[in-house]
């Protein structure tokens, strides 16, 4: 209950930073989101495209934070070592458990473990990141992998934003939408054991 009150005051805040800040105000939601802060990436980009931020605005924003969040949590990962994550991991919703399943997902599909992660909504990625750096992944290919993945994330969230003011009255259709979207990650989620 106290997480949840705190993420919703940081949404709130980070929306008024949008609002102040433009696309500046994206990058810093991102970049807190993609390294330390726990809230969902999801709610900052669908919600900058509902106040009026264009996907494509979005996307270079909300890349430009993520990647450079995401090297921190890498760092984070390659420098503090299994003890730090594992003693502060949970405070940023990264559970030794979702670490292991992780390192499993790298041992199995290499490298393109950091692109689909990216790819797939509602999966936290500072996991990846920060396993990345545990695991002393190519840095480079980590950071490249990582932009990549996060371009049509972005954009796809931002434009279901702008979307949702569109068409209000389609709301709940939206809803079934994100729920589908949601049982299908979980399916290949257990069948792949992906995260």
């Amino acid at each position: 209950m106290v997480l949840e009150g705190i993420e919703t005051g940081l949404i709130t805040w980070i929306t008024e930073l949008m609002h102040s800040l433009g696309g500046w105000g994206i990058l810093v939601g991102m970049f807190l989101e993609s390294s330390i802060v726990p809230i969902p990436s999801e709610a900052i980009l669908v919600t900058a495209g509902a106040i009026g931020f264009s996907p494509l605005e979005v996307a270079i924003w909300g890349t430009i934070g993520s990647t450079l969040g995401a090297m921190v949590g890498y760092y984070i990962g390659k420098v503090g070592g299994r003890p730090v994550v594992d003693k502060f991991g949970p405070y940023l919703l990264v559970t030794p458990d979702k670490v292991e399943r992780a390192e499993k997902a790298f041992a199995k599909y290499g490298g393109m473990t950091v692109l689909v992660s990216r790819l797939i909504p509602f999966v936290p990625f500072k996991v990846f990141s920060i396993t990345s750096g545990l695991l002393k992944f190519d840095f480079r290919t980590f950071v490249i992998f990582t932009f990549i993945g996060t371009i049509p994330r972005a954009f796809v969230l931002a434009w279901i934003g702008t979307e949702i003011v569109k068409y209000q009255q389609y709301f709940y259709f939206f809803i079934a939408g994100v729920i589908v979207a949601g049982l299908f990650a979980y399916y290949l989620n257990k069948k792949y054991k992906w995260f």
